[in-house]
């Protein structure tokens, strides 16, 4: 039994007298952020490799070692190197100082990111629950070029590092044992790796620098694309003291041709209602009962539309302010439709009486009495009418949902209408709730404008100052080297997962393509529904090949040996 194992022993006892250990609570002025960490997946059990320098308690362990943690009727125990230690219902796992250039972080579950700071582990309702302290400087590593991609450019980057400071550092204290969480409710959080050097000189060429408004910090919003709008965040969380955030055009995120758009195409002349597609019964429905009251035949079956003359968006959703968030959509439609017959009509089934058949000889058949019944109505053959027909139909849901143009969970997207010769093209735009900064737009103005980080933060925010913090944070004092005698394992990090093999060929009208337009290190969802809501069924990393079986708007249905998914275009290439 080497040293640290025969500490963790005789610690066993004493460790189970000390109070419990409660997350102590965060300070702006430390620059500590406390992250509640989702992503790991932790179950009743979490295997970590302590890729630094740590301590449980009293106890010091090797770089490189490895603990398991489970739940064990209510308290947690700690399995190391055969010995196995009651730690009660919580535990910390503290860093301390390491030599520069050493990474000094921890993995979980065999990741390949790592996690700098103190990890405090405790029990919820059966199941592990971590939190890790970490100072804001070493979390952004982990949220920046997730945020963003890390090919982004430098200056669009650090616009992104002062966004996500400011906004960690105001959300500390805003939950007892936590600030963040780790996924997109607050910021995307993975764990620091290596190669993402552009993210890493964003954040230290910014280092402590966060927006303010009247001394305090701001609320830094941010979102991926706004669709050419930016949102008033009152629109989306009510009301509040957000007079530095401000409704305007964003030209730079619209003419970004990596922004996110969905279209649906509805042509001009029409062959038959099919045509319509999905917005078919809708039209006819509404048809009908314009056409009804104007005394037309209201069966849809005898209604048809042969050509659209004009489509708009109309009545913005906001009466306050000059919002592009449209909610009913008009079109003028061209319709033929019968209607009822008036005296003098001549009906296309009505016969001539020939008075020669009477002269002929013929005998007219015998009256059969007085009528009572009311004559049945008569129609006139189908024909255009004089006028084309304007139908309102609600956006939200209907026309997003029927022509496939919902890009968020919620109802904000901007639906603008495009004409061409032969159409009527209708995008959808904005990926996010629009408030604040657009990454799609820091990313065009700084690539192709040039524009440096203030300048793209004073477009976002333009009632925000920059101010840089100063942080009292500093970590314990380095191990005793010389009590860590028994070497341990050298730090050996999970390696990326490597893209499955494919085992079927391509059919007919089907073609490979490479998962090549992500991070070397990251990961594309591969999902149940072309929806970025949709499950997400696997995770593929760069390399992997697909097999295509059909495209539909931004999306691609593939094939990946017996699994069938959706991926969006942009992330893949053809293979050659």
């Amino acid at each position: 039994m080497n040293k640290g194992a025969r500490c963790l022993a005789l610690a066993m006892a004493l460790l189970m007298l000390l109070p419990p250990l409660l997350p102590a609570r965060a300070e702006k002025e430390t620059g500590v952020v406390r992250v509640l960490l989702t992503r790991p997946g932790l179950t009743d059990r979490m295997e970590i490799s302590l890729d630094g320098s740590y301590t449980l308690n009293e106890l010091s362990f090797q770089r490189g070692s490895r603990l398991t943690v489970s739940c064990a009727s209510g308290s947690l125990m700690v399995y190391y190197e055969g010995m196995a230690l009651n730690a009660g219902r919580q535990l910390t796992l503290t860093r301390h100082e390491a030599a520069e250039g050493q990474e000094n972080g921890l993995r979980i579950n065999g990741a390949y990111e790592l996690h700098p700071g103190d990890l405090h582990v405790t029990i919820q309702n059966g199941q592990l629950q971590a939190v890790l302290h970490a100072p804001v400087e070493e979390y952004l590593l982990g949220v920046v070029p997730y945020e963003m991609s890390d090919s982004f450019p430098l200056e669009a980057l650090k616009a992104q590092a002062v966004a996500a400071r400011t906004y960690a550092l105001g959300r500390v204290g805003a939950h007892d044992f936590y600030d963040v969480v780790d996924n997109t409710n607050d910021q995307a959080y993975f764990g620091v790796k290596a190669s993402n050097v552009n993210a890493a000189r964003a954040v230290r060429e910014t280092a402590g620098v966060c927006g303010t408004y009247k001394g305090a910090l701001a609320q830094c919003f941010y979102s991926a694309s706004n669709g050419g709008q930016t949102e008033l965040a009152s629109h989306v969380w009510g009301s509040g003291d957000y007079h530095y955030l401000v409704m305007a055009d964003d030209p730079y995120d619209l003419e970004n041709p990596e922004s996110v758009v969905k279209r649906a195409s509805l042509p001009k002349a029409l062959s038959g209602n099919d045509d319509l597609g999905a917005l078919r019964e809708p039209i006819l429905s509404a048809l009908s009962e314009t056409l009804e009251a104007q005394g037309y035949d209201g069966d849809m079956e005898h209604i048809r539309v042969t050509g659209i003359e004009n489509v708009e968006t109309a009545v913005p959703l906001y009466s306050d302010s000059p919002s592009k968030i449209m909610t009913l959509l008009r079109l003028s439609l061209t319709v033929q439709a019968r209607r009822l017959a008036n005296a003098g009509d001549t009906l296309e089934d009505e016969e001539e009486i020939s008075i020669f058949t009477v002269l002929s000889g013929e005998t007219a058949a015998p009256s059969a009495g007085p009528q009572t019944e009311e004559p049945a109505e008569q129609w006139l053959p189908m024909a255009p009418l004089p006028q084309p027909v304007l139908v309102t139909l609600d956006i939200f849901p209907l026309v997003e949902s029927a022509l496939n143009l919902s890009i968020n969970a919620g109802s904000n997207e901007l639906i603008s209408v495009r004409e061409t010769d032969a159409a009527f093209v209708l995008e959808s735009r904005r990926f996010g709730h629009g408030v604040g900064m657009s990454q799609r737009g820091a990313q065009r103005m700084a690539g192709d404008y040039k524009w440096n980080y203030e300048q793209i933060l004073r477009f976002y925010y333009p009632g925000m100052a920059l101010k840089t913090m100063a942080y009292s944070f500093a970590l314990p004092t380095p191990l005793n080297q010389a009590f860590l005698a028994t070497p341990g394992p050298a730090a050996t990090p999970t390696p990326r997962p490597t893209a499955v093999p494919l085992d079927t060929t391509p059919g007919p009208e089907e073609y490979r393509v490479t998962v090549t337009n992500i991070g070397v290190g990251s990961y594309l969802n591969l999902r149940k529904e072309p929806s970025t809501q949709a499950e997400v069924l696997r995770q593929l990393y760069y390399g992997q090949e697909l097999i295509v079986l059909a495209e539909s708007g931004d999306w691609l249905t593939v094939r990946l040996n017996d699994l069938t998914g959706y991926v969006m275009k942009e992330f893949v290439n053809k293979a050659e």
